[in-house]
């Protein structure tokens, strides 16, 4: 509960910045960027708190829990695009632009404007949507109550059975034991479980005790759901075949322990989607109030957390751990021995698909430009982005090296999903711990704020202040841009609903990155950099990149695209003619390559209408 209150009182706080820096807010400008005000040590907290969100916390912790030291890899498509992005920020900056959409019409006209707006909040939905489902994550699991052993003859209501899970553990088998799990049961060996509920037929599972390399025959022939969850992928378990789902109204028994070990349930106070809705409730109202002027500040805080939080942190999971020998030991005896290497893991097509996403995003964050035009001076922006190439860089790896050494600590697959939010509850001092649980909270308020204002200010101002109203008074248009606000995070929660069992974040991020990426990127940098670039060139990268994702990524998009015959005869042609390494790319090689190959063809043979303005290109 400690847990709780802290976050809780972490909250307030930042409710009050928030209140307090609204009085301050009279313009647009003062909205959507600060009024320009930023110095560099402000936009580096600031970019940093908002780069390092989700998809880093969360969803690289937990692919480095699946993959191991190989992780350690994902950062470089971070690092390269922070470098190309310092080399343009000056011009950016000297644009004078407030969304990245007005720096493209300002080059390749308003069609190009609208697709590009259309392309972001596509994408920004995806992205605030798993920050929504982030902060649910973190509420669900620190809200759980310790596990309970359950003794023979006590009752357990079918409400608790119903939103918790029940484990079995073996003898000198601990779901937060520092060292390498372990099992005294001799391989092969049976033991039962049973539970009853009034007269009804009493519940059954058969449990047996396996060695690891065992383990994934032994699970393949497991079907069907069970409530009890196998510890650490080491005791599978197999339901009897009378098996029902549990009723909330009933009380059930235990009627017969395990012999060789227990059984313990483990609840849940709050499920994930009632935190998802107070997550999104909190960022919408936050984000609302007060805009970049808020955001840019609070995230002074948030940055200083981070950084101080992760260098404090590695070195206690390390020692915890055992070093490297004791982590190597952990992985092997878990039947994960992978996870000490670094080469070899992954293929050269998972690097490109795990990384360019991210490189993608970097050059053309609609978030990123928006710190750099919130700048006081190109000067400013070029300084700021210089620090945030090495800043970045230091914290996503120390994010991936906690979340590697906590892994050999945490068999349980289940826990690996957020491994660095259960590691802090379960491997750090108290106090550390709930600094670290503040961390995690600012990282994602911090990023879904930033990811929900973009589309909000965009709109306004690319699409309501350029057609609909452009002389619409500052006071009006901050209503509007805070209604859009709510709007946009109601969007993005019902996106959360359907993301929230489908894929893991770090999926959830790369598919987002992509879209934007792959449709966006090209045409911003071309915009900011290439002179010989057109319009007919920027409208073909940008439906193209955007198509190509969403139609490589997502399957039913085809569907509604095409009659049920038509696409099967494209699924049945693209089976037997493209080579499995093509199949197997993720949408962002192909659409990143479609996008710019049209960005450059198209310009080759297309000539500008009209000469290029100094201004427009930040010259």
């Amino acid at each position: 509960m400690i847990y709780l209150v802290v976050i809780l009182a972490y909250l307030v706080g930042l409710a009050v910045l928030a209140t307090t820096r609204a009085s301050k807010v009279k313009t647009e400008d003062d909205f959507a960027v600060a009024g320009r005000t930023l110095s560099p040590w402000v936009m580096v907290c600031t970019m940093l708190a908002v780069w390092i969100g989700t998809g880093s916390i969360v969803g690289n912790a937990e692919k480095t829990y699946g993959t191991g030291m190989a992780a350690l890899l994902l950062p470089s498509g971070t690092f390269i695009g922070m470098i190309l992005l310092a080399l343009i920020a000056a011009k950016a900056r000297r644009i004078e632009a407030s969304s990245v959409p007005e720096i493209i019409g300002g080059r390749f006209g308003q069609v190009a404007r609208a697709l590009a707006v259309i392309s972001l909040i596509i994408a920004y939905m995806v992205i605030v949507s798993y920050q929504f489902n982030a902060g649910g994550a973190v509420l669900e699991v620190i809200t759980a109550p310790p596990p309970k052993t359950l003794q023979v003859g006590q009752a357990v209501s079918g409400r608790d059975l119903e939103r918790g899970r029940l484990v079995y553990v073996g003898e000198n088998q601990k779901a937060s034991d520092s060292s390498p799990v372990t099992n005294t049961l001799r391989a092969g060996l049976e033991d039962s479980v049973y539970l009853e509920c009034g007269q009804a037929s009493r519940l059954a599972w058969r449990v047996w005790v396996i060695s690891p390399d065992w383990l994934p025959s032994i699970c393949d022939s497991i079907t069907g759901a069970t409530p009890v969850i196998p510890e650490g992928g080491r005791v599978p378990v197999a339901p009897d075949p009378t098996w029902h789902k549990f009723e909330a109204g009933n009380t059930y028994r235990l009627a017969q322990a395990p012999q060789f070990g227990r059984l313990e349930l483990r609840r849940r106070l709050l499920t994930a989607q009632t935190g998802t809705i107070i997550a999104a409730t909190f960022i919408i109202l936050f984000t609302m109030l007060a805009g970049l002027m808020s955001l840019a500040y609070m995230d002074i805080v948030t940055g200083i957390i981070i950084i101080v939080t992760m260098l404090v942190t590695l070195p206690i999971y390390w020692f915890q751990a055992g070093g490297w020998s004791g982590m190597r030991e952990a992985f092997i005896g878990q039947g994960r021995p992978t996870h000490v290497q670094f080469w070899g893991v992954w293929s050269a097509t998972d690097i490109i698909n795990f990384c360019l996403p991210v490189f993608l995003l970097v050059l053309g964050d609609a978030n990123q430009y928006q710190r750099i035009f919130a700048s006081r001076n190109a000067r400013g922006a070029t300084t700021a982005v210089s620090v945030m190439i090495f800043a970045a860089l230091a914290i996503e790896l120390l994010i991936i090296a906690c979340a590697w050494a906590a892994s050999s600590m945490t068999p349980d697959a289940e826990n690996g999903k957020y491994i660095l939010i259960y590691a802090a509850r379960h491997y750090l001092p108290l106090p550390l711990g709930c600094l670290f649980m503040v961390c995690v909270v600012g990282i994602i308020t911090s990023t879904a704020n930033s990811f929900l204002l973009v589309p909000a200010t965009t709109f306004m101002k690319d699409v309501y202040l350029n057609y609909i109203r452009p002389g619409a008074d500052e006071r009006r248009t901050i209503l509007l841009s805070r209604l859009l606000v709510v709007a946009f995070g109601v969007i993005a929660y019902l996106v959360s609903l359907a993301f929230a069992e489908s894929t893991g974040f770090f999926e959830k991020a790369l598919y987002a990155f992509t879209i934007y990426g792959a449709s966006i990127t090209p045409t911003l940098v071309a915009a900011i950099v290439w002179r010989r670039a057109t319009r007919a060139g920027a409208i073909a990268s940008i439906l193209s990149g955007t198509l190509v994702a969403l139609c490589w990524s997502e399957r039913f998009f085809l569907r509604f695209l095409l009659p049920q015959a038509r696409y099967d005869a494209v699924a049945d042609w693209v089976a037997r003619n493209v080579p499995d390494p093509i199949r197997g790319l993720d949408a962002v090689l192909p659409a990143i390559t479609i996008s710019t190959l049209l960005l450059i063809v198209v310009s080759l043979l297309t000539r500008p209408r009209r000469p290029v303005r100094h201004e427009a290109t930040g010259d």
